[in-house]
């Protein structure tokens, strides 16, 4: 349909070319006075004094029409012609040209390359000795030691509902709500809290309500287990983040829970390297005056 509406609209500018119309319309004109010559009654019946001027027009109408049918069965031909034409057109060879090698250029020492940093970075940032923490209904906290983790945005994006956890292979542990972090933006949340004025000293690892950022009431905590954990940063819009970290406890007096972060290390066995894990510095246990 859209080639024969392509057809039509060729046929009606060309049948308005007085160079293709000019020959049927004067052969019709010519038949026209013949006949009226002849004696012939080409008026249109039923139309009183304008009978001839109408059938003067209505022959003018069909040589029109005539020119028109004839352009619309000349047009496929000549579309075809010239689709073949330009098919068969020959392409134009490049010529050949000896290029001669460009001059050497002193060698330059290739620029270092820039550390590209992950849109969300984490980090152990310190510890806090609280006295007088509260949670989120005004109750007291027990005298702590807080372990406290910097979340950054180091992109150029803002970053939506991100969540930071706490976990090992076998517990997962939520520790806050989802926040949002701006561009350079960055939030200290604490990750592990350390009770050492007990009995028994232990590490409590709380969650922090969403509104007021302190620990929610109500919530119970993980006594977590000396081992390997990671503190891991999840966020709808980024990827996931993990610190790898090492949780410790004394064994001499006073006992003492420890958490620092795990650094990249690279072993040799057999010939061949492995990356392992190993504790960044070594774990100084408080005195009695921490």
């Amino acid at each position: 349909m859209r080639f024969y509406a392509r057809c039509a609209r060729e046929a009606w500018r060309r049948s308005w070319d007085a160079a293709n119309a000019w020959r049927p319309v004067l052969a019709l004109l010519v038949l026209y006075g013949g006949a009226r010559l002849a004696g012939l009654d080409l008026t249109f019946p039923g139309e009183g004094e304008f009978a001839l001027a109408i059938g003067t027009g209505l022959f003018i109408v069909v040589a029109w029409l005539t020119v028109f049918l004839v352009q619309m069965i000349a047009v496929p031909p000549r579309f075809d012609a010239e689709l073949r034409a330009q098919l068969e057109r020959p392409i134009p060879q490049p010529v050949a040209t000896i290029a001669l090698p460009p001059a050497p250029e002193p060698i330059k020492a290739a620029p270092a390359p820039r550390k590209v940093l992950p849109r969300i970075d984490v980090r152990l940032h310190d510890q806090m000795h609280e006295t007088a923490a509260i949670d989120s209904s005004g109750g007291k906290l027990p005298v702590s030691r807080a372990y406290r983790a910097r979340i950054t945005n180091r992109g150029d994006k803002p970053i939506h509902r991100c969540q930071l956890f706490f976990n090992n292979l076998t517990h997962i542990q939520v520790v806050s709500g989802p926040f949002d972090l701006a561009p350079g933006e960055h939030r200290d949340l604490p990750v592990l809290r350390v009770i050492d004025e007990a009995d028994e000293p232990h590490a409590l690892l709380y969650f922090l309500d969403r509104e007021t950022w302190k620990v929610a009431t109500g919530q119970a905590a993980w006594l977590p287990e000396p081992g390997r954990f990671k503190v891991r940063v999840l966020s709808a819009d980024a990827p996931a983040t993990s610190l790898e970290v090492e949780l410790s406890r004394s064994t001499g007096t006073p006992l003492a829970w420890t958490l620092v972060e795990a650094a990249e290390v690279e072993e040799a066995p057999a010939g061949r390297k492995r990356k392992s894990r190993a504790i960044a510095e070594a774990i100084v246990e408080p005195s009695s005056g921490d």
